[in-house]
């Protein structure tokens, strides 16, 4: 169980599940990985960090340690924070509508996967066997793209863009 304060004061709980405060957000080619290791490998597996190759080894994210996206239901800032250090904030983004629809170029950022709590769990409920592959073949309606140097997060809804990005904030 944990808590996490927003800097808009909004509060941030994962007590209850599923927790619409937690993300899990992968790089799209961490996922591509994965298939091309086991086609087969189901979504819980690849949801929760398991990784066949390691033995549950998370190695799906090099890292020094795991982290953890909570979003703001408040103001829908999304936070990434160290799990093992006390929760120390390593970035925050936070959500801005832009006046005019952008105009970029997908070859200059990284798609990313991101996977809710709450979808998640109403997903495996209806499908438990659900693979990794059939869940990104089947859901393209929305689609997230990070720059490269991370510093913003566009989203593509049903091939148009949402007048949203997220930009990173100062931790």
């Amino acid at each position: 169980m944990a808590r996490l304060g927003c800097v808009c004061g909004g509060e941030m709980s994962n007590s209850q599940g599923p927790s619409k405060h937690i993300l899990n957000v992968f790089y799209m080619t961490e996922a591509e990985a994965a298939i091309t290791y086991n086609p087969q490998i189901k979504l819980w597996d690849f949801y929760t960090g398991w990784d066949e190759k390691n033995k549950c080894d998370n190695s799906f994210r090099n890292r020094s340690e795991p982290v953890e996206y909570w979003y703001c239901t408040e103001c829908g800032r999304v936070h990434e924070v160290q799990a093992i250090s006390c929760g120390k904030r390593l970035r925050d983004y936070c959500p801005h509508t832009l006046d005019d629809e952008p105009e970029l170029n997908l070859n200059e950022m990284k798609e990313l996967l991101v996977l809710t709590d709450m979808e998640m769990d109403k997903r495996l409920s209806e499908n438990n066997c659900l693979t990794l592959a059939d869940y990104i073949k089947n859901n393209n309606s929305v689609r997230y793209f990070i720059t490269v140097d991370e510093q913003n997060v566009y989203i593509q809804e049903n091939g148009g863009w949402k007048l949203k990005v997220y930009t990173r904030e100062t931790v």
